[in-house]
């Protein structure tokens, strides 16, 4: 593919659920070498998938490398993203998403119960648009159609499409998202008496959240979207990690977990 870098700024946005990928290789992200497969890791993941990018995302375009695609940054998620630019239109004045009343997230994160867990994805009715924009070469099995059409979501994924856009996209950035509770050398008991719903136990690569006292909600590879038992969960949870207050700077980060809460 040749890259042609442009000389002038533009602004998009997004007009629908839009596919966000780290490669400008969409025929290869969508179809691998036989044309009907999605290009994974070890672990089955998409290798290619960043995210979904609700309806009226902004981007600013950095390169046109072909009739489709662009190369675009944006202000909310790092990295070199490229987009399809049947997916967008000249960008508009617009707000940023207002974060909605906790109790509608958690009832939105209720009602995703059951949804299958998609690297990459979140937006859980997914995007029909990438089977004839980018159409297989042969017939998908059932799991490979929900990874081609984004119909699924991943741990952070389910917070960001019931907060409709509202809150940080990775795990990463959740990690400084809200105020850390004080859990050092708590138990897991200790810790289920302070939580409040839609607390964050999180650790580098995984987030869950609390839905009610007894309940947790996350989604989790390979199962999708399910409860838990939140005190079983946190002493799961602490059998390989350690409560912190606060991330070590100078440690293994995955070696820990806090539990964060919204500020509001």
């Amino acid at each position: 593919m040749t890259r042609s870098v442009i000389s002038y700024s533009m602004l998009i946005q997004t007009i629908k659920p839009t596919p966000v990928l780290n490669t400008p290789d969409f025929s290869f992200a969508f179809g691998g070498k036989t044309g009907n497969q999605i290009h994974a890791t070890e672990k089955g993941h998409p290798y290619h998938y960043e995210f979904v990018a609700l309806k009226g995302t902004r981007f600013q375009v950095e390169e046109i490398l072909s009739e489709i695609c662009f190369r675009v940054s944006c202000s909310f998620y790092p990295g070199e993203l490229f987009i399809d630019r049947r997916f967008t239109k000249p960008a508009k004045k617009s707000s940023s998403p207002l974060l909605p009343p906790l109790n509608v997230i958690l009832k939105r994160m209720k009602k995703l119960l059951g949804i299958p867990y998609v690297w990459g994805g979140n937006w859980s009715t997914g995007i029909p648009e990438t089977l004839s924009f980018y159409p297989p070469k042969a017939p998908l099995d059932p799991r490979t159609e929900i990874i081609w059409t984004f119909r699924g979501l991943d741990c952070s994924g389910l917070l960001f499409e019931a907060a409709r856009g509202a809150t940080p996209r990775n795990t990463s950035q959740l990690l400084n998202f809200g105020k850390a509770l004080k859990i050092s050398n708590l138990t897991s008991n200790q810790m289920a008496s302070i939580v409040l719903p839609l607390d964050m136990i999180i650790y580098p690569g995984h987030v869950l959240f609390v839905l009610d006292s007894c309940t947790t909600i996350e989604s989790k590879s390979p199962f999708g979207v399910t409860c838990g038992n939140l005190k079983c969960r946190l002493e799961e949870i602490l059998s390989e990690k350690k409560p912190v207050d606060d991330l070590p700077e100078n440690a293994n980060a995955s070696n820990f977990f806090q539990i964060r809460r919204f500020i509001i």
